[in-house]
Formats: C-alpha cells, sequence, structure tokens
C-alpha cells in the first residue's frame, strides 16, 4: 500500500522522500541475472551469470540451442520472487527454454522511485551488453530472444531493445508498463514499437493517477490490450470505489502479470485470453465490435508475434483462472 501511495504522489507532483542518490557504483554491483532452465529448474537454485566471466558461463546450464525467456521485474520487487518465479516454473512445465531473470532490485528499492525512474535505461544497456556478450561468447540465439517487464521493467526491456547491438530485438511483452514520469517522455525514453520487430502490450491500470491508476495509458506496442477496458481490473475494486484498487497495494497494476502467467498453460480455446480488436472499451461493451474473423487473437505467451496490429479488448473473470476462453 504504502509503494503504490508513493508512486501516486510522485505522478501528482507530491515530492518523494527526500533522499541522496546512490553512491556511484559498477552497475554490475546492481544488477544480477538468474538462470533456470529444465536442469536446475526449483526456485532457490538459479545459476548466477556473470557477465565476462567465461569460466562461469561454461559451468552454467545455459543451452544455445533453446529460445531465451528474459523476465524483467518492476518497481519493489526482485528477480528470485513473485512474478518471475511463478513465469519460469509454468514455462519449464510447458517445455524447454532458458529463464533469465534480470534482478535490478537494489536500484528499484521501495521508497525510491525516483532512482529506480532514473535507472532505467543503464539497467537495460547492461542488461543488452550481456546479451551481446552471450552471444559473442556462446552463439546465444538472439533471434529467440523474447523480453517480458512488468511496470518499469517493461521500460528497462524497451532499453533493452534499443542498446541491444547483435541483432533486432525479436519480441517484447510490455505488461502494464508504468504511467508516473513516463507521460510526456519522447518514445526513445520509453517502451516504444520500434523497440523490438514485435511489441505486445498488455494494460491493466492504466490512466492517470488521479483515477487511482499506474500504468501508461498511451499504446506502447504493435498491439496493446486492454481487458476489462484496461484501467481497474474485476475483483480488485470494492465497492466501486477506484481508489480501494491502489490502497490495496496496485491489485489491477498486478493483474497483467497474473494474465501472462496463466496464459503459459492454457493450451486450449477455453483456457484462452480471447480478444477481438475494437476503436474502444465502450464500443467493445455495447457490441459494435466487428466480426474480427481471423483477426481475433489470443493475449499472453501463445501469440503469434506479428500476425495483427492494433487495439484488443476481452473480458476476464474476478479471480482465477481468469481467462474466458475465446470470446
Amino acid at each position: 500500500m504504502i509503494v503504490r501511495l508513493i508512486i501516486a504522489l510522485a505522478a501528482v507532483g507530491v515530492p518523494s522522500l527526500a533522499v541522496p542518490p546512490p553512491f556511484q557504483r559498477d552497475i554490475a554491483d546492481d544488477v544480477a541475472f538468474f538462470l533456470w532452465t529444465r536442469n536446475n529448474p526449483e526456485d532457490a537454485n538459479y545459476y548466477t551469470l556473470v557477465k565476462g566471466d567465461s569460466n562461469n558461463l561454461a559451468a552454467s546450464p545455459l543451452d544455445v540451442s533453446l529460445p531465451t525467456y528474459v523476465l524483467v521485474h518492476g518497481f519493489a520487487a526482485a528477480g528470485d520472487g513473485g512474478w518471475p518465479l511463478q513465469g519460469k516454473t509454468a514455462m519449464l512445465e510447458l517445455g524447454s527454454y532458458n529463464v533469465i531473470a534480470v534482478d535490478w532490485s537494489k536500484l528499484a528499492e521501495a521508497p525510491w522511485y525516483n532512482i529506480a525512474f532514473a535507472s532505467v535505461d543503464q539497467v537495460g544497456a547492461f542488461t543488452a551488453s550481456m546479451l551481446d556478450w552471450l552471444h559473442a561468447e556462446v552463439n546465444l540465439d538472439t533471434s529467440t530472444l523474447h523480453l517480458v517487464g512488468h511496470s518499469l521493467g517493461a521500460h528497462v526491456s524497451g532499453s533493452v531493445g534499443r542498446h541491444l547491438a547483435s541483432a533486432k530485438l525479436p519480441r517484447i511483452t510490455g505488461l502494464d508498463p508504468a504511467g508516473p514520469e513516463f507521460y510526456g517522455q519522447p518514445e526513445e525514453n520509453r517502451l516504444d514499437p520500434s523497440d523490438a520487430i514485435f511489441v505486445d502490450v498488455i494494460h491493466t491500470n492504466a490512466g492517470s493517477v488521479l483515477e487511482s491508476c499506474v500504468g501508461l495509458e498511451l499504446p506502447t506496442g504493435h498491439l496493446d490490450f486492454y481487458p476489462n477496458g484496461g484501467d481497474h481490473q474485476p475483483g480488485c475494486v470494492i465497492l466501486g470505489e477506484d481508489w480501494t484498487d491502489l490502497l490495496a497495494g496496485g491489485c489491477s497494476h498486478g493483474r497483467s502479470h497474473d494474465y501472462w502467467v496463466e496464459s503459459i498453460l492454457a493450451l486450449s480455446s477455453a483456457q484462452a485470453f480471447g480478444a477481438r480488436p475494437c476503436d474502444s472499451w465502450e464500443e467493445y461493451e455495447q457490441g459494435r465490435c466487428p466480426d474480427c474473423g481471423d483477426a481475433c487473437v489470443d493475449m499472453g505467451f501463445h501469440l503469434k508475434p506479428g500476425s495483427v496490429e492494433g487495439l484488443y479488448f476481452l473480458k476476464t473473470n474476478k479471480h482465477s483462472p481468469f481467462a474466458q476462453g475465446n470470446q
């Protein structure tokens, strides 16, 4: 609750706690890369990759023949907890992958959102340099890279795409990209479609802080999903009071990664987050969206990149399982 209030106050111009900037340190001291594969799938058994250490890399379970997913947490979170662990577990149940969590929790620590915001591009650049090093050292297949970032982590993922030198990043999935401080920023300072060949975004708490939202409302991808209108999610708002969503710790903000994690093991049409194109949520609710035919898509992990673009809408359930199938 305190975390979301501080984000909200910062977004409307109320000064956060007065703290000095962090001491100037090597970025390698503040960012770690945790690797899981089917050879080390347990939560606590991650392998820490160290950029520039060839012996460390040679001893790792990294398999360059497998697709590689890079998960990036947001403010007041960490790479070895929460949705990155849930996503890792679901993916390794589904198939064989390299799953790398970018842990930048030292720079994203609450309540200092200002420091986390100022660190986004530096963390993105360092992560890109790590991926470039893996490509140069062991020929990591950059054509399989898929970055998934929540909140500030979505903007970190965009920065990775801008800084990656070895290839054009194939795909970024943004999970409710953070709004505070990013409204009014040029596209080169936030997640946008140029950061990867394909960018898909799930907006679940999009709007101004005065509407108790902390996500960026602007379309920021080739394909932007707005489940339940994209601002307040079913099961998060109590008695119609939007502020209960924010004060409860950003329930709707976190639904974006809840939906994405659930989608990983959604292997039937009944489990899918079926979405359809429409101009607005109002038209969707009124049933005025055109029949989409082949343009209907499933939001989340199994979305086929480049199949469609534009704004997409869908409804979800209040509680898990959230998906309502193909609608």
